[in-house]
């Protein structure tokens, strides 16, 4: 369902009355891609689902308009997709100039439906719930983009805000960070100083020792030049809870960027009653 301030949701709340069974544990395989635009990129998600089947893809850059964002709930039926658009102030102004741009989007199989609790969904992140699951796919800005240390501390002021409501829960935030964090530089200082004081580890590393060719693979590639990097990056606060950690290579990928994926240990999933449909407010970002 899309409404008008630029979100997309069919997430059911779960109320304070729910009835619930004992907890499952189970593993979720989820998919972290900045699509550079859904139209061009519709493929190779639906390759992936085919391929890897995961429970949850995080996705960044699906460029669409407000009005467009119900072309993933008609593309991808297996999956309760919730999301934002970047654009909503341009639109609104009458102001579409130029190539569309951003937005952030989480599927989540419908086999998990009941356990989706959606906390917060901004054009630059989303923030939900599965079980023992704290889970953020989010889009940093890239270089160039005016303010762009100040959107980043704005937006990682924002998710702290909702994490430390929910201390018990295990932590994977996930998605297009914009830079590399092996390098030396302002933004990069920034995001590793984020990531020291909330005790959060790059998966990536968790499994560098004995990463094969793939895992070492760059996610963001520009063919034109042969240069390639990681900017996108899976982290969390519980090095357990992640089994595995890859970057997937697929034949066919229209965008500048490689899927990455990780398999998490996932316990407190409940069957609970199904609330009211839960619509959430974005507070705009400046591009």
């Amino acid at each position: 369902m899309s409404t008008n301030d630029g979100v997309t949701s069919n997430v059911s709340a779960s109320t304070a009355s729910s009835s619930a069974s004992n907890p499952i544990g189970v593993n979720l395989s989820i998919i972290s891609y900045n699509m550079h635009g859904f139209k061009q990129c519709l493929p190779v998600v639906r390759d992936l689902m085919l391929s890897v089947q995961p429970d949850i893809f995080m996705l960044q850059e699906h460029w669409l308009t407000p009005a467009n964002l119900s072309k993933f709930d008609d593309e991808f039926s297996q999956y309760v997709c919730f999301g934002s658009s970047a654009m909503c102030s341009s639109v609104e102004a009458g102001l579409l100039r130029g190539r569309p741009y951003g937005g952030v989007m989480v599927l989540v199989s419908k086999k998990l439906q009941s356990h989706i609790e959606l906390i917060c969904a901004a054009d630059r992140y989303v923030l939900f719930i599965i079980g023992d699951l704290l889970i953020v796919n989010v889009y940093l800005p890239c270089i160039g983009t005016t303010n762009r240390l100040l959107i980043s501390e704005e937006i990682f002021a924002d998710v702290s805000s909702h994490l430390c409501k929910f201390p018990n829960h295990k932590i994977i935030i996930g998605g297009d960070f914009n830079v590399d964090l092996d390098a030396c530089n302002q933004m990069c200082d920034f995001v590793k100083v984020f990531l020291r004081g909330n005790a959060f580890q790059r998966c990536d590393e968790l499994f560098n020792s004995n990463a094969g060719p793939i895992c070492k693979l760059g996610t963001y590639f520009n063919d034109i030049t042969g240069c390639e990097s990681r900017i996108d990056y899976f982290v969390t606060n519980d090095t357990n809870c992640v089994r595995k950690f890859e970057v997937l290579d697929p034949d066919i990928n229209l965008s500048d960027h490689r899927p990455i994926a990780v398999e998490c240990t996932c316990t407190g999933l409940r069957l609970s009653k199904v609330g009211q449909l839960m619509i959430v407010t974005v507070t705009p970002w400046t591009k």
